[in-house]
C-alpha cells in the first residue's frame, strides 16, 4: 500500500528506484498502466505529465506519469484486492489480437498456441474468454487492417504490402503484360545485389499456395556459400514464353539501375517449354540445365502411363533398361545419342515389341522436344533443382491451405525475406552447409570413380552407362 502522496521525481535516482510501470492494451486498443497488479486508464495529459485513475470506479487512487513514461507520483491508496489474474486475461487476449494482426495464421489456433504458452492458473483460466467468445473481436481487429479481398488482376497494393518486415523496399517490379494479364515481383535490395553476382541461379514454379487470381509462385535462387538462397518471388499470370521474357526483361532493367549485371552462367530449371525458349532467347551463352531429379521422375511416370509398372518391378531386364535410359544425363553429352542407339540395338525382338511406346516417348520428348544439352547433367555439380523444390514444399507446409489470399500471400513472402536476411547474415559470419548424409556421399564418390575409370579408358562408354545404372537405382534412406 502507498502513502497518501508518494512522489518519485525529486531526484534521479529515486526514479530509477520507483514501482515497475508496464503497459498493457484495453479490448479497445486503449493503452493501460499496470503498477503494482493494478490497472489504471488514462485520464488525462498536459504538456509535461499523465493522469492515470485506478479503473475500478469505487477507487480513488491515482498515478501520475511524465511524457516518457517514468513514474512521477502516486496518490492515494487502493480499495480493493489486485488484479494480477484479470492483468494475465488482457495481456493474452492483446498477445492473441496482436498475433492476428500481424500473421495469418487461423485464430483458433493462435488462440491455442498462447494460452499453451502463457501457463495459465487456474482462476486465471476460469476468468479467459474461451476462444468462440474473443473470436469475433479478434477477427474485426484482422480484418480492420487487412484491404478488401480481391477476386481479379486489378486491384492496388497498399504500401505495407511493398515493404519488408523491416519497412524496406520489398516490390521489384509491378507491370501488366496486356490488358489483363499482370505480373508482381518482390524481392529486397540484399536479395537482388545477391542474385545478380550469382554465377549459378535454379528457378522453380509452384501452384497450390499460389492466389487463385494468378497461376503460379515462380522463385529464383542462388548458390552462394553452398547453399541455396531465394532472390525473387513471382506471381505470374501464366505460363507463356513472353512471360518468362518479361520477367528476365525486368530483372535486367533492375540489375542495370543497381549497376549490375544479370549473366549467370548456368540456370537450373524444370523442364517448363516456355521457360526454355526464354531462356534461349534472353540468356544466349548460358547454359541451361534441367533437373536430373525432374528427368528421372518424368520417365517413370511414363512407364506407369504405359501400363508397364508390373513389367519395371517384376522383369529384372525391363528395370535394367529402364534404368539405363534414366542413366543417360550422367554420360557426356557427346556419346549420349550413340550410348541411347546401342543400347536399343541390343534389346531382343520380344523386349522391343514390350517397350516399343516407351521407346517413341523417349525419342519424341528427350531427343526431339528437350534439346540434349538441356538434360545431360554430366560433370555438374549441381544435378537437381531440389533446393527450390524444398524451399516450395516448406512454403507450401507454412501456407497450410490451398491458395490463400492475395494480403495473407504477400506477408507469408516478406516472412520468407525475413528468413532469408538471417540466414544471409549467419553465412557471412561462418555459419557452414549441412553436413550430406553419408549415403548420399557414398552415391557421388562411385559416380565419380566411374567417370575417372571411363576418362582413364579402363572401361567403355557402355560399361560406364552399366554402372552408372546401378548407382542411380540406389533409394536413399
Amino acid at each position: 500500500m502507498f502513502m497518501a502522496a508518494t512522489s518519485f521525481s525529486s531526484l534521479d535516482d529515486n526514479i530509477s528506484q520507483s514501482p515497475t510501470v508496464s503497459y498493457i492494451q484495453s479490448q479497445k486498443g486503449k493503452l493501460l498502466l499496470v503498477l503494482d497488479k493494478c490497472i489504471f486508464k488514462l485520464n488525462k495529459t498536459t504538456t509535461t505529465t499523465k493522469y492515470w485513475i485506478c479503473t475500478c470506479i469505487e477507487c480513488s487512487m491515482k498515478v501520475h506519469t511524465n511524457m516518457n513514461d517514468q513514474l512521477v507520483k502516486v496518490i492515494g491508496e487502493h480499495c480493493h484486492p489486485t488484479e494480477q489474474e484479470l492483468i494475465h486475461v488482457r495481456e493474452l487476449r492483446a498477445k492473441v489480437k496482436q498475433r492476428a494482426i500481424d500473421e495469418t495464421t487461423p485464430i483458433p489456433r493462435i488462440y491455442d498456441e498462447e494460452c499453451a504458452r502463457a501457463m495459465l492458473s487456474d482462476t486465471v483460466i476460469a476468468l479467459l474468454p474461451s476462444e468462440r467468445e474473443i473470436n469475433s473481436a479478434v477477427n474485426k481487429a484482422r480484418r480492420a487492417v487487412t484491404p478488401t479481398i480481391p477476386t481479379t488482376q486489378l486491384f492496388d497494393l497498399p504500401d505495407f504490402y511493398t515493404k519488408t518486415l523491416r519497412n524496406n523496399d520489398f516490390l521489384i517490379a509491378d507491370k501488366f503484360i496486356n490488358r489483363r494479364q499482370r505480373i508482381i515481383l518482390f524481392g529486397s535490395h540484399e536479395q537482388l545485389k545477391m542474385l545478380f553476382s550469382a554465377e549459378v541461379i535454379l528457378m522453380d514454379g509452384t501452384f497450390s499456395a499460389c492466389p487463385t487470381i494468378f497461376d503460379q509462385i515462380y522463385t529464383i535462387h542462388c548458390i552462394k556459400y553452398k547453399q541455396s538462397f531465394p532472390c525473387v518471388f513471382g506471381l505470374l499470370p501464366n505460363r507463356y514464353k513472353n512471360t518468362y521474357s518479361f520477367l528476365f526483361h525486368e530483372l535486367k532493367y533492375v540489375a542495370s539501375q543497381m549497376k549490375l549485371d544479370f549473366s549467370p552462367k548456368i540456370i537450373m530449371s524444370d523442364f517448363e517449354p516456355g521457360l526454355a525458349g526464354a531462356v534461349k532467347s534472353e540468356f544466349s551463352t548460358v547454359k541451361h540445365s534441367s533437373c536430373y531429379f525432374h528427368f528421372t521422375q518424368a520417365i517413370y511416370r511414363n512407364i506407369q502411363h504405359l501400363g508397364l509398372s508390373s513389367m519395371y518391378n517384376d522383369d529384372d531386364n525391363v528395370k535394367s533398361f529402364c534404368r539405363k535410359l534414366m542413366a543417360l544425363p550422367l554420360l557426356p553429352e557427346t556419346v549420349i545419342e550413340d550410348a541411347y542407339d546401342d543400347l536399343v540395338g541390343k534389346l531382343a525382338p520380344d523386349m522391343r515389341t514390350v517397350i516399343n511406346d516407351l521407346l517413341e516417348y523417349f525419342q519424341g520428348q528427350w531427343f526431339l522436344k528437350v534439346p540434349i544439352s538441356q538434360w545431360c547433367v554430366h560433370g555438374s555439380c549441381i544435378r537437381t533443382n531440389n533446393n527450390a523444390e524444398a524451399f516450395h514444399s516448406r512454403f507450401n507446409r507454412r501456407v497450410q491451405i490451398h491458395h490463400p489470399n492475395i494480403w495473407s500471400f504477400i506477408k507469408f513472402l516478406q516472412a520468407e525475406e525475413s528468413r532469408f536476411y538471417h540466414m544471409h547474415i549467419q553465412f557471412c559470419s561462418g555459419l557452414g552447409t549441412r553436413t550430406q548424409k553419408a549415403k548420399t556421399i557414398a552415391i557421388q564418390h562411385r559416380i565419380e570413380n566411374l567417370t575417372e575409370r571411363y576418362n582413364d579408358g579402363l572401361i567403355n562408354v557402355m560399361e560406364y552407362l552399366d554402372g552408372l545404372s546401378l548407382v542411380v537405382a540406389k533409394k536413399k534412406k
